[in-house]
């Protein structure tokens, strides 16, 4: 459901949400759609992360290991068969879920989680260098 649509500087950002349901963008890849938007808002949404990132690794006090990790980067890539897909996105939809649950007593640690997945070109431009 369509919660709000906002004109700014130009951008469409539609926002989804129902009552206590975390508000999630709209993708409308049609020639019409929000696909320039999207690539702003991801590009600055990876942008905050990393600072978030930065900061955590200059505090020196995030946990880095172990059940309890909260520090962590890394990129993937991989053949997925469909029924994968599903499985990473129930995962992801998941991973979502228990990271826009409310402070309440023992949820006391504020942590910042951001993905990005994407389908990429097998046959891709090889980086300089590589051969």
């Amino acid at each position: 459901m369509i919660r709000e649509i906002r004109r700014d500087g130009g951008r469409l950002f539609a926002l989804v949400g129902e009552g206590k349901t975390p508000l999630r963008l709209v993708y409308d890849l049609s020639p019409d759609g929000n696909g320039a938007a999207l690539k702003e808002f991801v590009k600055g949404l990876l942008h905050v992360a990393g600072r978030d990132f930065e900061t955590a690794v200059e505090s020196g006090s995030a946990v880095v290991a172990g059940t309890r990790r909260e520090l962590w980067a890394s990129r993937n890539k991989g053949w997925l068969a469909p029924q994968d897909i599903q499985e990473v996105n129930a995962l992801l939809l998941r991973l979502s879920e228990l990271t826009s649950q409310p402070r309440s007593a023992g949820r006391d640690r504020l942590v910042s989680v951001a993905f990005m997945m994407s389908p990429i070109d097998p046959k891709g431009k090889r980086r300089q260098g590589e051969s």
